[in-house]
């Protein structure tokens, strides 16, 4: 039978290895086909390190070949959600179902190529580009009430040899600005595909934008009419994330302040002072007693944090006892080390002395 400890770190989304030491982080991958992979003319549906995930995860083939999360031997795990054809409307419907049977840690969010293109392929839908930042943001709201990250990440530019060139590249930059400010807002990572795969002016091998689609993108309209990338496109996709995902390093211990020691309140409001250098996008806070665990929660850091400074009010009623809690902190990268126990008892003592207490072996009488 599970302790009760180890049931509520399941029910929180904590998986563990076959060793009993918690696993590495979830990445879950969601967009549409450039996500899922379609047009990579190196490895085929199926192998480990199709598109950018498999890329991203560290499956590549070869002594050589670059090890980026490196999934087969650090535990972490990168799950591929691209759907071929999906418009951001359609994603905000399925994402509730993909997030409820893959929790995950961070999700890695890729969307709208078909969203720009539809007033092409797909005559009569009412589109705006207001509409399709709503529906990723919303996609990272639905993920973060879970206690995922939400990274967004800009679409990258289409080919100026498919079937509609350039004409749409307006709204790629727009959504790529968008994406960048909502980000900024909500304490989320960037991920900027759109300034690194083909940019105008120089990439960032140095090569021009016209060498980058030939090297990076399929022979365009002969294989391809939009703009997926080939095998090397996916490879500087997975590099992207990759070097976002690892720039800051895992959050360092916070540190607890109170409650602490003996507490009248029942219902404390709890209060640590964050991490050094502040790199925590969330915080995992738990409580428990002699008993087992009272509450194991993740928190967004904006929502709980001021400053240096995190507070959070659990909204719980204790009974008498003694307890312990204790917070962590986590980023895209990985989960940092829990901070050092903080103890209290509730309630304090409240007798004077040992006769208001009923301990009445100190005093003495003496009548007249």
């Amino acid at each position: 039978m599970k302790s009760r400890l180890a049931m509520q770190l399941l029910l929180a989304g904590v998986v563990l290895g076959a060793n009993g030491a918690e696993a590495q982080l979830r990445y879950l991958c969601f967009g549409d086909s450039i996500t899922l992979g379609n047009y990579d003319d190196e490895y085929d549906v199926g192998h480990p390190a199709h598109g950018y995930p498999g890329r991203l995860a560290g499956f590549e083939n070869g002594a050589n070949e670059p090890k980026r999360l490196d999934c087969p031997t650090t535990g972490c795990e990168v799950i591929n959600k691209g759907k071929s054809g999906e418009k951001t409307p359609a994603g905000l419907t399925r994402i509730d179902n993909v997030l409820n049977n893959n929790p995950s840690d961070v999700l890695l969010l890729m969307e709208g190529t078909n969203d720009i293109f539809v007033e092409y392929d797909f005559g009569g839908d009412i589109w705006s580009k207001e509409t399709m930042v709503f529906n990723l943001k919303q996609m990272a709201k639905k993920a973060e009430s879970r206690g995922t990250d939400a990274v967004h990440a800009s679409i990258i530019w289409f080919h100026p040899d498919g079937d509609h060139g350039t004409s749409k590249n307006g709204e790629v930059e727009y959504l790529r600005d968008e994406m960048q400010s909502a980000s900024a807002t909500e304490n989320r990572y960037f991920v900027d595909i759109w300034n690194v795969l083909c940019p105008v002016g120089l990439d960032v091998h140095g090569d021009t934008q016209a060498e980058c689609f030939d090297l990076h993108y399929p022979d365009v309209p002969a294989d391809d009419d939009r703009g997926h990338p080939n095998g090397s496109g996916y490879d500087m996709v997975a590099d992207e994330f990759y070097n976002v995902i690892v720039f800051k390093s895992p959050p360092k211990a916070p540190v607890p302040v109170s409650p602490s020691g003996s507490q009248q309140d029942s219902s404390p409001v709890f209060v640590w002072n964050r991490e050094t250098p502040r790199a925590a996008t969330w915080y995992q806070f738990q409580l428990e007693n002699g008993s087992g665990t009272i509450e194991n929660v993740w928190l967004k850091m904006p929502d709980y944090c001021v400053s240096g400074v995190c507070t959070y009010d659990p909204g719980i009623d204790l009974s008498i006892g003694s307890y312990s809690w204790r917070v962590r902190g986590r980023n895209p990268n990985d989960k940092g080390p829990w901070s050092a126990d903080k103890s209290f008892t509730y309630p304090s003592q409240v007798f004077s002395d040992g006769f208001e207490s009923g301990n009445t072996s100190a005093w003495s009488a003496s009548l007249p």
